[in-house]
């Protein structure tokens, strides 16, 4: 039996987000073994063999590659449709039928589960598969140390601008990378949010500044490298502070602190697709109320205002999602397990 693990070269203007590998670190604790690599982006291509892959991530950048070579048998586990890809794909009786076929179909998020069961899909809430990376990196071997800020208040830092190859992003313009640039006009509009405003200067000083948007001209095995050394840093930390699902969803598995910096967000239509069912098990740092988180969300969160954190002794994360980690972890070994059982019988 052959295994197959997603490859993420689709660049977003010259960059990656290595949070996809992290996704993908995830489900490859699962496998026996590593045959070959399938892009996430293109897994219609017709010279795949045969293999079983999990399905499990965001999805996607190129909404008419689906639907997937029928070679490939998958998992759909934590699986995310973004809003605009997902008109396109659920438009099409094809896509609906490779669904079905595949179902029940395991997401990530609330909205994900609306938008396919309004299709007739069968389709339930597994939460992410990052909360399973207990499984391979959780840190045992002594105390925690080091605090690390993971791109807090990302949406507002025009540094990322440094980092865009516009060049990259000319190549061929695609009506896909044309919608990108225009987004950028975003970065000019938005008032500027300081993470000073969250976290005091005593902790920022000492703190270790990570990003997840790297240069996308690595090989997948240098990006998984990179993304395994990420985690690595995260399982041992001692305090986390980030706007990154795929930071924090990781150290809620590590059992490593984590406050997840939410600010601006309540009319951005694709972050909240993400994250309505993600932050319920996530502590929330926020100048925003709690009663507005709470009506934002339509239900009781864990939120805390900077004043009301004690930063050198940092709040227990909440233990509300081990049920659904538990159960992706019984869902992907029991997949595995009867691929493994069949491989044997037919010898």
């Amino acid at each position: 039996m052959k295994y197959a693990l997603f490859e993420h070269k689709q660049s977003n203007l010259g960059l990656v987000n290595i949070g996809d590998h992290i996704q993908s670190c995830a489900a490859e604790q699962f496998l026996p073994h590593v045959d070959f690599y399938v892009e996430r982006d293109h897994l219609n291509n017709p010279d795949y063999d045969k293999a079983l892959v999990i399905m499990n991530g965001w999805f996607t950048d190129a909404p008419h590659n689906w639907p997937p070579n029928p070679n490939l048998d998958p998992l759909f586990v934590s699986f995310h449709l973004q809003p605009t890809s997902a008109a396109i794909i659920l438009e099409k009786p094809e896509n609906i039928d490779y669904l079905k076929k595949h179902q029940p179909i395991g997401c990530r998020d609330y909205r994900t589960v609306e938008l396919l069961k309004n299709k007739g899909i069968e389709a339930y809430f597994s939460f992410c598969l990052t909360t399973t990376l207990d499984e391979k990196y959780k840190y045992t071997e002594g105390n925690r140390e080091g605090i690390y800020m993971v791109d807090p208040l990302y949406g507002y830092d025009k540094n990322l601008l440094s980092k865009i190859s516009f060049a990259e992003a000319l190549k061929g313009l695609s009506l896909s990378r044309l919608k990108k640039l225009i987004k950028l006009k975003d970065y000019f509009k938005k008032d500027k949010a300081k993470i000073e405003d969250y976290v005091p200067s005593s902790i920022i000083d000492k703190a270790e500044s990570v990003e997840h948007y790297v240069d996308s001209k690595q090989s997948t095995d240098e990006l998984y490298r990179i993304a395994r050394s990420i985690l690595k840093k995260y399982a041992k930390a001692e305090l986390v502070i980030t706007s990154r699902i795929h930071c924090a969803l990781p150290c809620l598995a590590l059992g490593t602190p984590v406050l997840f910096v939410m600010e601006g967000l309540t009319d951005e239509k694709q972050h909240m697709s993400r994250f309505r069912g993600i932050l319920d098990h996530i502590n929330i740092l926020t100048t925003q109320s709690k009663a507005e988180l709470n009506e934002l969300f339509g239900k009781e969160m864990n939120v805390y205002h900077p004043d009301e954190v004690d930063f050198d002794n940092p709040p227990t994360n909440p233990e509300s999602f081990r049920a659904l980690s538990d159960a992706l972890k019984e869902k992907c070994r029991a997949f595995i397990g009867q691929a493994e059982l069949k491989t044997e019988s037919a010898h």
